[in-house]
């Protein structure tokens, strides 16, 4: 005898329209949601580079080679996603005017020290010479935020590196008074159809750099660094070689 089941109630189902949403429809909605979800990852990011960092160092006797590559391998992965979160984080806070600039006078050759010794380790391990030049006419300090434009040309100078074959060259030029910082290096010349675009996030030109080190957001994060120091970045190809020219009034931020 075959019955017949009763069909299941049918559930009303709400259609939302393209114009019902609410959320993620404005320039401050996104960078909320970007601030919120770089919180949400720091946390576990953090435990997992603490297990990968234990795991690299264990003892020799407990690990075979093949393994602590492994274990290696995973901390340099999670090293370069905390990067890119703080990355995005702070792309988020300048994005929404978060950010607050402290001038001071900075020191240039410190600068240059301090912004080298940064990158010195990826450029050793690269085959990466690192050579600087500061313009005599130069005074001896600029008026700006030393953190922020150190952090700028961190960013700059890791990309060159990242592009570069067998060298990189940062140079501090005076501009009638103000501030012109060069990085370039001996790599390929960037696509003139790109140069435009290179600041974008995730741009393909950008993350083709990964695969030697480089960072999808460091240049959009320093184009926004460059902005909230009153400056401008702009990428070019000078005598064939791609450079990024950072430009600072001497009025300051």
């Amino acid at each position: 005898m075959i019955r017949e089941l009763p069909s299941a109630p049918m559930r009303a189902r709400t259609v939302m329209k393209d114009d019902d949403r609410t959320y993620l429809q404005t320039p401050e909605q996104w960078t909320g949601f970007l601030s919120a979800l770089v919180h949400e990852l720091r946390t576990p990011l953090a435990s997992f580079r603490i297990l990968a960092d234990l795991l690299a160092e264990a003892p020799q006797s407990r690990l075979s080679d093949q393994e602590r590559r492994y274990a290696e391998n995973m901390r340099d992965v999670v090293q370069d996603i905390q990067s890119l979160v703080g990355d995005a984080g702070e792309l988020a806070r300048l994005l929404a005017g978060r950010v607050a600039l402290r001038p001071s006078e900075v020191v240039l050759e410190e600068l240059v020290d301090q912004v080298e010794e940064a990158v010195r380790t990826r450029a050793w391990d690269g085959g990466i010479a690192l050579t600087d030049f500061l313009d005599p006419a130069l005074p001896h300090s600029f008026r700006t935020d030393p953190d922020r434009l150190r952090q700028a040309l961190v960013l700059l100078l890791g990309a060159a590196v990242s592009h570069a074959k067998g060298e990189v060259f940062l140079r501090l030029e005076r501009d009638d008074g103000n501030l012109r910082v060069v990085t370039c290096s001996d790599g390929a010349p960037f696509a003139e159809a790109a140069l435009q675009s290179l600041f974008a996030p995730f741009h393909d030109g950008v993350r083709a750099a990964r695969a030697r080190g480089g960072r999808s957001l460091a240049l959009p994060l320093a184009n926004e660094l460059a902005r909230a120091l009153g400056g401008t970045l702009r990428a070019e190809n000078r005598e064939g070689k791609p450079a990024f020219v950072l430009f600072l009034p001497a009025a300051g931020s």
